[in-house]
């Protein structure tokens, strides 16, 4: 009797607990299930408060998006993408999608699929840490195509370890603010596709960003100032500037964000 109920011990310690799940940070977790903060609004015209939709595959970070949206002068809604896909009308309220992995997304091919379709209408995408963490819980769909997607990942990895910015972007990204330093254990094994072109290094030689070729509509933001990865620095400038920047190469000015 005292072995079954060792043994009934053992197994009820080594469950997993109810309603967890896999998150790329490590461990199991409870899933997030966090109310979305939409507020109505239309697109914003060029030279205007940049609205921007926060839609990672985790809980909200309030403090992030408020020191986003003091930047831009616009509003930074949240979307729980652990429990729901955004639409394309949706997104087509927002200047600008910014998303991350950490949970696995709802139905994550429908939302790059609807993310590839948004940006095909003028939007801007923001895709950071694990979007392309094949290995776990990542972003699919169309987004992450060479058409789309200026970096991938050969190996569907994460470093897991930190490494600070390098100090050598060049376009509005990081001149903007200035932004000169930012750090992150999280962040994807990354090489360039379909021309994409890196802004910016950490100094283990890692990308940090990167944009697509063709109008810099879509850029990946190599980890994230979420307050569930505790990476310093200045990642609120960074969002900002990329949502902002009127157009990203250097030779053309930012007219959103001074």
């Amino acid at each position: 009797m005292k072995c079954i109920s060792w043994l009934l011990a053992a197994f009820v310690a080594s469950a997993p607990l109810a309603g967890a799940a896999q998150r790329n940070t490590g461990g199991d977790a409870p899933k997030p299930n966090d109310r979305n903060v939409l507020t109505p609004k239309n697109k914003m015209k060029l030279g205007a408060p940049v609205n921007i939709l926060y839609a990672p595959s985790e809980a909200d970070d309030p403090a992030y998006r408020s020191a986003i949206a003091a930047i831009t002068g616009g509003t930074v809604d949240y979307f729980d993408g652990v429990n729901g896909t955004p639409s394309v009308a949706l997104m087509q309220n927002y200047d600008c999608v910014y998303t991350w992995a950490n949970f696995a997304y709802q139905d994550n091919v429908t939302f790059g699929n609807n993310l590839a379709t948004y940006v095909d209408g003028g939007g801007r995408a923001v895709l950071g840490a694990f979007c392309t963490f094949t290995s776990g819980n990542s972003m699919g769909g169309a987004i992450m195509t060479a058409a789309y997607s200026p970096v991938t990942s050969p190996t569907g990895t994460n470093h897991f370890t930190p490494s600070p910015y390098a100090g050598n972007g060049t376009t509005c990204i990081h001149t903007t603010g200035p932004v000169t330093n930012y750090d992150c254990t999280f962040r994807d094994v990354l090489v360039t596709q379909g021309g994409g072109i890196v802004d910016g290094n950490y100094q283990d030689g890692e990308i940090a960003h990167a944009y697509r070729a063709s109008d810099a509509d879509v850029v990946y933001s190599n980890g994230s100032g979420a307050v569930q990865l505790g990476c310093p620095g200045q990642w609120a400038q960074l969002i900002a500037n990329i949502c902002g920047c009127t157009s990203i190469p250097v030779t053309l000015q930012d007219l959103s964000i001074e």
